[in-house]
């Protein structure tokens, strides 16, 4: 059993992994790490892998998070 404080930091971790996805396929570029960006146009598989792994990783989490709100 998962206590709330874990649920909630899977729960905030999860919503921003997908506004980062959410926001990288709106601008046409995603954030990756140290900052950098990455141009759908200038490299697009790394463009399309870097916003998949957010929102499917995002997408999982607040999955989880729910299933633990539910499980207690």
């Amino acid at each position: 059993m998962c206590n709330s404080t874990a649920t909630f930091i899977v729960f905030v971790t999860s919503s921003i992994l997908l506004w980062y996805g959410y926001t990288g396929l709106r601008s046409n570029r995603v954030c990756v790490k140290g900052g950098y960006y990455i141009d759908r146009f200038v490299s697009p598989i790394n463009y399309w892998l870097n916003v998949g792994v957010y929102l499917v990783v995002g997408i999982g989490g607040l999955c989880s998070s729910l299933l633990m709100i539910w499980m207690r």
